[in-house]
């Protein structure tokens, strides 16, 4: 069973997603660090792998790298469940499988391969910033141009701290949006033949959340905002955040073994 998983995700239309984060995040690197490098025998706190990450440092970079997060999702193994069913081979394997082991694996795998398109550049970001610039941790007052407060960032006291901490969290608050994201997109794959439906649902209903959240930013927020380190938009309160992703993953789980139901007997 392993060996058929294997079979299947290792075919390189899985792999799109991921590596247009990559390219996002080396353009990041190749436009950041050249011109950091006359100033790294000054002042060695204005320039640290944290003050420059593409997450703590906002700019046009980190908003295409984040607003493309639903599509980046939907553009990995969250296509498996899709393709089965277009092609007809969902039939064929429930004559050889449980229907609900099927639904299980499938969307545990859509969820581990959407949330690896944005850890992986995030990663890649982090660590090429690391290699390049001085491991020190930020100065509240050497680095006050470009401050995380708690109206912008979670456990902002963290970057002043333990700013690896605070890294890891959000890296896996954005793998987390992003693998949901997945499994959002696998779900509408098993209610619509239509391959561009599935894929560009997310990224339509989150440019919606986008405009909500700076219209009524107190009643709605948008996932892909609040995963930003330095966010451009007001921060719900992280239990919130939490709570709604709960109950989101549960509703998209049930409609996806809903729809899959359904598609058994099409």
């Amino acid at each position: 069973m392993h060996n058929y998983w294997y079979l299947r995700i290792k075919q390189w239309h899985y792999f799109w997603g991921v590596l247009i984060g990559i390219a996002l995040v080396f353009i990041h690197l190749l436009v950041t660090l050249p011109p950091l490098v006359h100033y790294l025998d000054g002042n060695q706190y204005l320039f640290t792998p944290y003050t420059q990450w593409i997450s703590f440092n906002t700019n046009a970079w980190t908003i295409a790298l984040f607003l493309g997060m639903p599509l980046l999702s939907a553009l990995s193994t969250s296509q498996l469940i899709g393709e089965d069913v277009r092609t007809g081979f969902y039939q064929h394997i429930l004559q050889h499988k449980k229907q609900s082991n099927y639904l299980i694996k499938s969307l545990l795998i859509s969820f581990i391969g959407g949330a690896l398109t944005i850890v992986i550049p995030l990663l890649i970001d982090f660590y090429g910033m690391w290699f390049f610039l001085p491991s020190i941790d930020p100065d509240i007052i050497l680095n006050s141009n470009l401050p995380l407060v708690p109206a912008t960032s979670y456990f902002s006291q963290l970057y002043y701290t333990n700013p690896n901490l605070l890294v890891s969290f959000y890296i896996g608050l954005a793998g987390l949006s992003a693998g949901i994201y997945a499994i959002f997109s696998s779900m509408i794959a098993l209610y619509t033949n239509n391959k561009f439906v599935s894929l560009g649902s997310g990224f339509v209903i989150t440019m919606i959340f986008n405009v909500l959240s700076s219209a009524i930013p107190k009643t709605v927020f948008s996932p892909v905002l609040i995963s930003i380190g330095l966010s451009p938009v007001y921060l719900p309160d992280l239990w919130t955040v939490l709570i709604t992703y709960c109950i989101m993953l549960c509703i998209f789980i049930i409609l996806g073994f809903y729809g899959g139901r359904k598609r058994a007997y099409i």
